[in-house]
């Protein structure tokens, strides 16, 4: 942690815009949001949905910050150079500031939340209070293991209802299409819900431990960690692949380009997990990470494109 030295406004402005992780806000909150629009409406967002766009990122940004918070202890004692040089551990931020700066943000969304909808209020307001007991006491959910893969299971569901709730309001949508739209639910649930967060919690295993949060793999082992978030991948990318050859009505291509994604990922997918399952190392469950974040881009791309051919 940086002592004694005058830290510039400007430094601090951008560790506060990194406090919001905008590389999540885009892959998970904008490419997530199109493509759960584009499955269940079939069809392009108008322009209109920019204020739903607009009320998740304002709302993930504030957790982003409140989880940094929660992980600065953890992160201070990371030997990856993008958890220690985080803004909370350098202290280019105070953690005075980093709460205010949540405040500010998560009030931002329930008001956007609240002006678009009421049951998108609602569903915003629940994600806020979860994403606090995610990060924070008295629950703090991603320290215990098997309830921090519990608590996407929620925020899925109800990141569900809220789009389903603004198509309601502001589209036309059937029944058919809010039912068929679980398929990608389901796939978002497996694939990021569990599999994803386990790998992302193998990555962090060892500055967890130091700072004392127990996890799933710490609590069970990184080798039971890699082979369940084999398993779930490889049910979420069938769960997400499934529909594009049964209910969707797909063209030929859309369906070669699934089918390539589900069986490079899940090859390269079982590699990575059959090295960290037989000698751990943080560069290894880094690489199993970072293939799960690019590979869930891609399958929110394809979604989207797809919906709408």
């Amino acid at each position: 942690m940086d002592t004694g030295e005058k830290i510039s406004i400007g430094r601090k402005l951008k560790g506060h815009f990194i406090l919001t992780r905008p590389q999540q806000l885009i892959w998970l909150d904008v490419f997530a949001s199109m493509g759960f629009f584009a499955i269940i409406a079939r069809h392009a967002p108008s322009a209109h949905f920019l204020l739903f766009i607009l009320c998740a990122v304002f709302a993930d940004a504030g957790a982003c910050t409140i989880n940094d918070l929660g992980d600065m202890k953890s992160d201070c004692q990371s030997r990856e150079a993008s958890r220690k040089k985080r803004p909370l551990c350098t202290g280019v931020v105070s953690p005075s500031a980093a709460r205010n700066q949540a405040l500010v943000l998560y009030t931002i969304g329930l008001l956007l939340a609240l002006f678009l909808d009421f049951y998108i209020f609602l569903a915003a307001l629940l994600l806020v209070l979860l994403s606090y007991q995610y990060a924070m006491k008295p629950l703090k959910m991603d320290g215990r293991p098997i309830v921090s893969q519990l608590f996407w299971v929620a925020f899925a569901f109800l990141y569900y209802f809220a789009i389903v709730a603004y198509l309601l309001r502001y589209d036309n949508i059937s029944a058919d299409n809010v039912f068929t739209g679980l398929y990608f639910l389901g796939a978002l649930i497996l694939f990021m819900g569990i599999a994803e967060t386990l790998a992302k919690d193998l990555r962090d295993l060892e500055n967890d431990r130091m700072g004392g949060k127990i996890t799933t793999p710490v609590y069970f082992g990184p080798r039971f960690a890699a082979a369940g978030s084999f398993i779930f991948s490889v049910m979420g990318s069938m769960v997400w692949a499934i529909p594009y050859f049964t209910t969707y009505d797909t063209i030929f291509m859309v369906q070669i380009l699934v089918i390539l994604l589900v069986v490079v990922w899940n090859t390269l997918c079982l590699a990575l997990c059959m090295s960290v399952y037989e000698k751990y190392t943080k560069d290894r469950a880094r690489k199993l990470h970072k293939g799960f974040i690019l590979t869930f881009t891609i399958i929110l791309t394809l979604s989207f494109i797809a919906a709408l051919t």
